[in-house]
């Protein structure tokens, strides 16, 4: 008889994906196919190659009773439940229509005379399968990685579901189809084809496609957390005369708004219409008919190579769109190109290999992957959060779930080529970049899944970076590297030429008034490097400063600090403004009515007839700034050693948020930055004293 063994679902599992793709073995050796029945849905077919079989499932929510039954007659019944994440950020999967579009997408005549034509009915058709198959090859991979069993979600909604060949009511990916306010021939203008290399803007399309959307309102207005989508182009149309895919462009990434991940159609024709035919889909050798439709970058030379390419190529912009650059290997690559062996145990003929590819049974190690740095990046994206998560504390840091708005990460540098890194929410990865890409990283797992949790602060030395790097890369890269950190649900942080960071922010601040020995170290630059002028190292001793006035509008204009008389720096004592002033404070810190500010006084940046005072009480000093920085310097908040912080004095939703706060043990000794018609960049001097 034989038995059935599953290699990644046990009995009883919580699952969060609404499809499966079990893998399993059958020790009948008679065996050739197995049938999934599932009693709310219909049956499905997989075959059997040496003795491994692979199997699409789709689940329904709650309690799903799945039995196994091959051809042999070996059976075997495995239960598990399926938990929809509906409090878990979504992609919204759009179809875009020109104004006057003619609803059909690129399909040869065979493919159309096998389904039936090429409307937009079977194009909704074919992406709600294309999504649930992103979903499954995603979930497969994050519980591959011991990361449990979880995947992004699309927007559902209550209808008859396409899913299988015979429509069920049941939930469904919905598909926002979105007339544009561009016509067929405007989409189809070369000029704006990203393939072309003559294209005068080749990533036109993503502006429209993102006008589009807002003009479509509904999810993506109005939204106080980013709304993230997909969006493919149904007139997306191959031009053989031009040799070019028209209405088509491969991108990813969006704004503070709108996530945005766009694609062409022309690939739709090779994209299963219903679960019963993934396996013949992604097995159909079909020559292309270069003369109807497009064979993408010349590795669509079969329907089934067309499929794995144009679906892959979608989902790795849809990976931009969650926060993932290009990796070394993966989707995030170009890996894709054999998507097919996620969901197959026999690959059919290659034209892009000219060869039959991976011998069956197909293994998880020939399979398309998710790079283990996206991987990573899901486990902490709102998209991908579990209900276990809330349970972690080490995981679920403050801004987990939401867009709040959080520091980025901090570098601080130490002595001896080392630095601080300082993060409010918790570092989870550190890339090394060699080049365009990483090369190897530092992992914080949550304490759930084996790891010590995001870091609030983590000491990194410059040996230690190199001897991460491989081999292959370090004397190219040994000083030129880029180091990445990421921390949860805040904006990512790249140091360039990072061993140059360590190795020149070192200065001797006797020059400027300190006790002999003092070494200061320069902080970050905020802003905008490259505008206005350097004013150089605005030194002072921040456990004297007794008051802070910030000039401020639209920006921060500068700031004056106020010294102990008997502690003020050389360099002369400006003159003071001769007004009395009640300063603007926030609740941390009381408004109160100041006298004018004596003692001596220095400047950092332009005086402006806009300000607020911050006075420090009795035994309290300055410890830094929080400040909001783009291209120059939007707002800036004072920290004290009392743990008080001023309002946001400027455009306080202006910018990024980022901290300018010494390490434990070290004090501010100065401003360094660039001033022009405002400042525009900022960073601290600090150091022991």
């Amino acid at each position: 008889m034989g038995d059935l063994v599953f290699f990644n679902l046990q009995d009883g599992t919580e699952v969060h994906s609404p499809s499966l793709i079990v893998h399993g073995k059958c020790s009948s050796k008679s065996a050739s196919s197995v049938q999934v029945q599932h009693p709310q849905l219909p049956t499905l077919e997989y075959e059997i190659n040496s003795n491994v079989f692979k199997c699409l499932v789709q689940l329904t929510p709650g309690e799903n009773r799945l039995t196994f039954v091959t051809n042999s007659n070996v059976a075997k019944t495995v239960t598990c439940s399926y938990v929809p994440l509906l409090q878990n950020l979504p992609v919204h999967l759009c179809l875009l229509v020109a104004s006057d579009s003619p609803m059909v997408f690129d399909s040869p005549k065979s493919q159309r005379d096998r389904e039936g034509g090429n409307n937009l009915d079977l194009a909704v058709r074919k992406l709600r399968v294309g999504a649930r198959l992103m979903q499954t090859f995603t979930n497969e991979q994050m519980m591959r990685n011991g990361f449990g069993q979880r995947t992004f979600r699309f927007v559902e909604e209550y209808g008859w579901d396409t899913t299988f060949r015979q429509p069920q009511m049941g939930n469904r990916v919905k598909i926002h189809v979105i007339r544009s306010s561009k016509s067929t021939k405007e989409l189809r203008d070369p000029n704006i084809a990203q393939q072309n290399k003559d294209a005068k803007d080749a990533g036109g399309l993503f502006g429209i496609a993102m006008n589009d959307l807002k003009s479509y309102g509904g999810p993506f207005t109005n939204s106080e957390k980013p709304v993230q989508a997909a969006v493919m182009f149904l007139d997306t149309h191959w031009d053989p005369k031009l040799d070019l895919i028209t209405a088509h462009a491969a991108l990813g990434g969006g704004d503070g708004d709108i996530k945005l991940a766009i694609f062409g159609s022309h690939g739709l024709f090779s994209w299963p219409t219903c679960f019963e035919d993934v396996p013949r889909y992604f097995s159909d050798e079909t020559r292309t008919s270069k003369s109807e439709v497009a064979n993408d970058c010349n590795e669509c030379g079969t329907h089934w190579e067309t499929l794995t390419v144009t679906l892959g190529a979608f989902m790795h912009e849809i990976g931009h769109l969650l926060g993932c650059p290009h990796q070394e290997s993966g989707v995030m690559l170009r890996d894709y190109v054999c998507l097919n062996r996620s969901f197959l145990t026999k690959e059919a003929f290659s034209t892009r290999t000219n060869s039959y590819g991976a011998t069956p049974p197909i293994y998880p190690r020939e399979e398309c992957t998710w790079h283990r740095l996206d991987l990573v990046n899901f486990l902490y994206h709102p998209s991908f959060t579990l209900p276990q998560d809330f349970y972690d504390a080490s995981f679920m840091r403050p801004g987990r779930i939401g867009n709040f708005k959080v520091s980025a990460p901090s570098i601080y540098v130490l002595p001896n080529n080392c630095c601080l890194l300082k993060s409010e929410t918790g570092i989870y990865s550190i890339e090394i970049i060699c080049g365009d890409l990483a090369r190897a990283a530092i992992e914080y797992l949550p304490q759930s899944l084996g790891g010590a949790g995001p870091q609030t602060e983590v000491t990194l030395s410059l040996d230690d970076l190199r001897a991460r790097i491989p081999p292959d890369f370090l004397p190219q890269h040994r000083d030129t590297f880029t180091v990445k950190v990421k921390a949860v649900n805040s904006p990512d942080t790249e140091w360039n030429n990072f061993p140059k960071v360590l190795q020149e922010s070192s200065i001797a601040m006797e020059k400027y008034g300190f006790p002999s020995g003092t070494s200061g170290l320069k902080s970050t630059l905020y802003g905008g490097q490259n505008r206005g002028d350097d004013v150089g190292i605005v030194p002072f001793d921040g456990r004297n400063v007794t008051t802070l006035r910030v000039y401020y509008g639209a920006a921060l204009d500068g700031i004056r600090l106020y010294l102990g008389k008997e502690q003020g720096n050389s360099g002369g004592t400006p003159a003071v403004p001769p007004r009395t002033y009640i300063g603007k404070i926030t609740n941390a810190i009381n408004s109160m009515k100041i006298q004018e500010p004596d003692g001596p006084s220095i400047l950092f940046g332009k005086q402006t007839n806009n300000y607020s005072d911050v006075v420090m009480e009795s035994g309290e000093y300055l410890v830094g700034f929080n400040i909001r920085a783009g291209a120059w310097i939007d707002a800036l908040q004072v920290v004290t050693s009392k743990n008080r912080v001023s309002e946001y004095f400027g455009n306080k939703n202006g910018g990024g948020q980022h901290q300018l706060i010494p390490p434990a043990g070290q004090y501010v000794l100065g401003l360094h930055g660039r001033v022009g018609q405002w400042v525009d960049a900022l960073g601290i001097v600090y150091g022991a004293l």
